[in-house]
């Protein structure tokens, strides 16, 4: 790989995590589609060669050594617990889907990487996501189990829904309630992957789901991040066949064509 975020080559590798309510999936055409990126500007830039850069590139070091079983990684060149952080701390979050793992992920992370270089170039902070993984660079750690609130939006699938667009919106609600139940018994005492997936019928239509949090937001805190983003956005979707909610901790997905892999 080129150098990433300075002058020292990175090797960024990340581990994923999987836990999927069966879904019968034949042959897939998935890519890791580019969907949004936030340059945050209020903690300003770095210079080559400097303190912070030097930081983040032990960050990228410390995430490219993690091993392959787990599918979240945050880390910086500082050690745990996160407390009086010093200036030009450098944080990196990641997270790679449930089911894009291996190779997947770790091309998916080398993507990210150089797409937030381009889009938000010697940014201190940003976050860029793509279909497949997450990826956040800031100056600050949010602590283990904060959500973080901040660039959070909702992405609409293009088409519009044919049929009965209210009982659509109702099933898809009911649906979207027993996966957040599914979502509810993740995380317990720190342990299991924080990811859930299922299906439904309405009427002659199947419709997928997928909901994710960070590895950080064990015990209950998955649930209030994925109940308050797609809350916040109770119109977004709406005669759609799909919609998307996004913010740098959780995220969930709903479409009426297969997306997953088994």
């Amino acid at each position: 790989m080129p150098s990433i975020f300075g002058s020292v080559p990175i090797l960024a590798v990340v581990a994923i995590q999987l836990l999927l309510i069966p879904s019968v999936v034949s042959s897939l055409n998935i890519t890791n589609e580019y969907i949004h990126h936030a340059c945050n500007n209020t903690q300003g830039k770095y210079k080559p060669g400097s303190v912070f850069e030097k930081n983040l590139n032990i960050a990228l070091k410390n995430i490219s050594a993690f091993n392959l079983h787990k599918g979240f990684a945050l880390d910086s060149n500082m050690d745990r617990p996160y407390k009086n952080i010093p200036p030009d701390t450098a944080f990196v979050m990641l997270q790679c889907r449930g089911d894009s793992y291996g190779s997947k992920c770790h091309s998916c992370l080398a993507t990210a990487l150089s797409g937030l270089r381009k889009k938000c170039p010697r940014n201190k902070a940003g976050t860029i996501w793509y279909d497949q993984c997450t990826l956040d660079i800031s100056t600050y750690s949010a602590g283990d189990t904060r959500i973080l609130y901040d660039n959070y939006f909702c992405k609409e699938n293009p088409k519009d829904l044919s049929g009965d667009t209210n009982m659509f919106i109702k099933k898809k609600n009911d649906f979207t309630e027993k996966l957040l139940s599914e979502v509810k018994k993740l995380g317990k005492n720190g342990k299991g992957p924080l990811y859930a997936t299922g299906e439904t019928m309405i009427g002659t239509k199947k419709l997928y789901g997928m909901m994710q949090c960070t590895d950080e937001l064990y015990e209950n805190g998955c649930y209030v991040c994925l109940d308050w983003i797609i809350s916040e956005h109770p119109l977004c979707g709406r005669g759609k066949q799909g919609v998307r909610y996004l913010c740098r901790s959780c995220n969930a997905r709903f479409e009426l064509y297969p997306f997953l892999r088994t």
